[in-house]
C-alpha cells in the first residue's frame, strides 16, 4: 500500500520520491523528512509505502519476490523522474527493486541499509538471531520485546520512535524477520556495480557499524556516493530529518 501526498494533484509533479520504512516501521515515520524536503522543494510528490499494516503482511517468501511484485505495481505510476528511497530494511528492499528493474528508477537512496553479507558464518549467525527475534515478537509481552529491540547496540544514541502494539501485526513482523532476513540477501557485486552511479548511500555520523561498512565498500569500489548525516545515528530519519533533507535536496538536485 502507498499513501500519496495530497498537497497537490500527482499529475502536476515532475518528480516523485517513493519511501519504504524499516522493520517495525510505519509510513508516518517519514513525516518529518517529507515536511523538511517539501519546505525546500514543493514540487516533489512524496509517497510512502506501508509494509506491515495490511493483511497478509508478508506474502513473498524472499526480498527478491517482494521486489518483483513491487516493481510490477509501480510501472504505471511513474512521473518524469522517479526516486526510490528506503531506510534500513526498507533500503534493502529498495536495493532489490533496483536490481530487479534497473531502468525503472532514476535514483535510489539507501539510508542505513545493508547491501548483503559476504561471510557464510555471518549469514548462519544472522539467520539464527533473526529466528530468535521472530520468536520474541510472537511470544513476549509487547513492551518487553520492544525494550529488547531498542536496546540493541546499533540503535544506541538514536531517537526511539513510539510503537504501540495495536498498530502492528506481530505475525507480519515475525514473517519479515524470517523471510526478509539479511541472511537471505546475497551480496551481488555484478548487480551492484552497474547501478553505482544512481545509488546514494547515507549513514549517521554516530552509527559506527554502518559508517565503517560504507566506507570500506567505497574503498573497495562498490560505493560511489557516500553521505554522512551529522548529529544522527542509525535512525537518521528520526535523529536529524532537517539535515538529511538538506543533503537529499542538494545531492538529488530537487530544486
Amino acid at each position: 500500500m502507498i499513501k500519496r501526498s495530497v498537497n497537490k494533484e500527482p499529475s502536476k509533479f515532475k518528480t516523485r520520491i517513493v519511501a519504504i520504512h524499516g522493520f517495525l516501521g510505519q509510513p508516518q515515520d517519514w513525516h518529518g523528512l517529507k515536511a523538511a524536503i517539501q519546505q525546500q522543494s514543493s514540487e516533489v510528490d512524496f509517497q510512502m509505502v506501508d509494509l506491515f499494516s495490511t493483511l497478509p503482511n508478508v506474502k513473498e517468501k524472499s526480498v527478491q519476490e517482494w521486489a518483483k511484485r513491487f516493481n510490477r505495481n509501480q510501472k504505471n505510476r511513474h512521473l518524469e523522474r522517479n526516486i526510490l528511497m528506503g531506510y534500513s530494511l526498507g533500503g534493502r528492499l529498495a536495493l532489490q527493486a533496483a536490481y530487479d528493474k534497473p531502468g525503472l528508477w532514476d535514483e535510489v537512496v539507501l539510508l542505513s541499509a545493508h547491501p548483503g553479507l559476504r561471510n557464510v558464518e555471518e549469514k548462519v549467525q544472522r539467520k539464527k538471531i533473526d529466528g530468535e527475534w521472530a520468536d520474541k515478537f510472537l511470544n513476549l509481552p509487547w513492551q518487553e520485546v520492544l525494550t529488547l529491540w531498542n536496546n540493541q547496540p546499533v540503535f544506541l544514541g538514536s531517537e526511539e520512535p513510539p510503537r504501540e502494539e495495536a498498530t502492528v501485526n506481530r505475525e507480519g513482523l515475525a514473517d519479515a524477520l524470517v523471510h526478509w532476513s539479511l541472511a537471505e540477501q546475497e551480496f551481488a557485486p555484478d548487480q551492484l556495480l552497474p547501478l553505482k552511479p544512481k545509488l546514494h548511500w547515507f549513514a549517521g555520523e554516530s552509527d559506527p557499524k554502518y559508517l565503517s561498512l560504507f566506507q570500506d565498500l567505497k574503498v573497495e569500489g562498490f560505493i560511489e556516493d557516500l553521505n554522512v548525516v551529522k548529529n544522527a545515528g542509525h535512525r537518521l530519519i528520526f535523529d536529524n530529518p532537517t539535515e538529511l533533507a538538506a543533503q537529499l535536496v542538494q545531492r538529488l538536485k530537487l530544486v
